[in-house]
């Protein structure tokens, strides 16, 4: 989790993933403080935005998916991108492959709901790009989203109650 944004310009991709949210566990602390994608220059920075397996095991000596269960429930309250590494050599103990298998059941449960898209990081990166190109407008006395790819876009309204923000559908 080594990175210098300033040497972003130099490279020839489209988007990275070596930017943490938090980084207090990394070897290189700070991050990002979002779990949405952005923009650092034409690269789409997709923030890693929960703990890295070794994390978990090795220096939390966590071996259940409270913590990443938790992480998700937060980051889905922020409507915001849920992204992992795990690492394969860090799996292949039956203890750590078991909670690895957990974690997959309980994304897949979360997607065979509809409660969540599961993407492959090119996919997110043409949906980022695609939504970053699109224009809010009014049209008489409503908003309308405009622009290649609107047909996948959704309206909502934000709204304050008390002190918490909710997002409200308008009917389709």
């Amino acid at each position: 989790m080594y990175r210098n944004t300033d040497w972003y310009e130099a490279l020839d991709f489209a988007y990275d993933m070596s930017i943490p949210n938090v980084g207090h566990l990394d070897p290189q602390q700070g991050g990002c403080c979002t779990v949405l994608p952005f923009f650092v220059g034409k690269i789409l920075e997709l923030p890693l935005t929960t703990t890295q397996d070794y994390s978990l095991f090795y220096m939390l000596n966590d071996y259940s998916t409270r913590l990443w269960k938790e992480q998700i429930s937060l980051i889905r309250e922020k409507h915001g991108l849920i992204s992992f590494i795990i690492h394969p050599d860090y799996t292949i103990d039956r203890a750590e492959r078991a909670l690895y298998t957990e974690l997959l059941r309980c994304l897949s449960e979360m997607r065979s709901q509809g409660e969540t898209w599961i993407a492959l990081p090119g996919e997110v990166d043409t949906w980022w790009r695609l939504r970053h190109e699109m224009s809010l407008v009014k049209a008489g006395n409503t908003w309308c989203i405009e622009g290649k790819g609107s047909d996948r876009a959704r309206l909502a309204y934000a709204v304050l109650e008390r002190d918490t923000l909710r997002y409200e559908l308008p009917p389709q």
